[in-house]
């Protein structure tokens, strides 16, 4: 089901969505919000679907880090590693 103010589609009704189209609409609702052309109602939908999507986010991020960590153990590299984000 689409939101008609934001244009998404629910994430919380059992449809799978992926990382990447998942970033792509938070990054959507990022641009709308940052236009200052949303009406306030229309702020708080956004900020509200902005949460959900950020939280499905960091969610398949950890999902992929731990399943790394288990690939790693079975490996044999029994020691957990550090995730970075920088390119250090």
């Amino acid at each position: 089901m689409a939101d008609k103010n934001t244009g998404l589609t629910e994430i919380n009704d059992g449809t799978e969505i992926s990382f990447e189209d998942a970033l792509s609409q938070l990054e959507e609702v990022i641009h709308r919000m940052e236009s200052g052309e949303s009406p306030l109602e229309s702020l708080v939908e956004n900020y509200e679907s902005g949460v959900r999507l950020l939280k499905l986010c960091r969610n398949k991020i950890e999902l992929a880090e731990m399943k790394v960590k288990k690939v790693s153990a079975k490996d044999g590299n029994q020691e957990a590693e550090n995730f970075s984000l920088s390119n250090e």
